[in-house]
């Protein structure tokens, strides 16, 4: 074997460890949860803003819901080896029924790519716990909307 072979040989081991550990964080066929946390993120954004107290009750429940499932998306992610460092862009200028619109518009995707198949025997717990989290926090969304109705009805 040449000198020169030996330098080609070389940088080709060379180039393969380190191609390994960068195919890790790239998503696979499934990565539908990393879509899901950015959504996810959004919709927390959109919804901390001070509201009246009887709809930031619901509101609170609702961010404590979407870090539950956030948690688990991170879980499910770690098993994957995939990257979840995400800072999604959002409207900050929206009105309040706009951010309630585009919240559970946001959740409702996330909860649909959350529930594509998991190619991963070892993230599908995660991938449900985080599925019934989501769900909890369109149930407090609605009720979060019910009561702002009702407050909007009565004149406050």
């Amino acid at each position: 074997m040449t000198n020169k072979n030996r330098i080609v040989l070389a940088a080709a081991i060379g180039m393969t460890a380190l191609l390994g550990p960068v195919s890790a964080d790239t998503p696979g066929r499934h990565p539908r949860y990393l879509h899901a946390r950015a959504d996810l993120r959004v919709a927390q954004a959109l919804l901390r803003v001070h509201d009246e107290p009887n709809v930031m009750r619901h509101i609170r429940a609702v961010d404590e819901e979407i870090d539950r499932a956030i948690h688990e998306i991170d879980i499910a992610a770690a098993l994957d080896r995939k990257d979840v460092e995400d800072h999604p862009r959002y409207d900050a200028h929206l009105d309040r029924p706009g951010r309630f619109r585009k919240a559970m518009a946001l959740l409702a995707a996330a909860r649909r790519d959350v529930r594509e198949e998991e190619d991963n025997p070892r993230a599908i717990g995660s991938r449900d716990r985080a599925s019934r989290h989501i769900d909890e926090a369109i149930d407090q969304l609605r009720r979060a909307a019910r009561d702002l109705r009702m407050d909007h009805l009565e004149g406050f």
